[in-house]
């Protein structure tokens, strides 16, 4: 499975090498895992700050299928004081991306979805605890 990953910025306290790294460390464990009738993952983080603080509308929002091309695109909404919150900030997300995982597994394999979610679950797990470390 190939994941992309934009992002969105909410304020100027958000730092775009950690977005950055994430996505790198998120793209380097989601690439072993195959997800069945799914070849693309594409997710906007949508990182909250004190221009637009995404309060009230956290979580896994827009999700579109595309059993035709075997695309799931999203956007994760991380709220501005959620993540100031954290520390590190990166693992407010897991939560969300677990959120994300469940959506995926269940949209993707709906009769038995708990292995998919779990590997990626994991993967996503994995990826945060990386770019936590740099």
């Amino acid at each position: 499975m190939i994941l992309t990953q934009r992002n969105i910025l909410g304020g100027p306290e958000r730092d775009l090498a950690a977005a950055i790294v994430l996505r790198r460390a998120l793209q380097t464990e989601c690439a072993p895992i195959e997800v069945p009738g799914l070849d693309e993952l594409d997710v906007m983080l949508a990182l909250g700050g004190s221009i637009t603080p995404s309060a009230g509308q956290a979580g896994v929002r827009n999700v579109r299928f595309s059993r035709s091309r075997r695309r799931i695109t999203a956007t994760v909404v991380m709220p501005a004081g959620e993540l100031d919150a954290a520390t590190p900030e990166l693992d407010a997300l897991l939560p969300y991306l677990a959120e994300l995982a469940a959506t995926v597994a269940s949209r993707c394999v709906p009769a038995e979805p708990d292995a998919v979610r779990a590997a990626l679950a994991g993967a996503f797990e994995r990826g945060v605890a990386a770019a936590t470390r740099r």
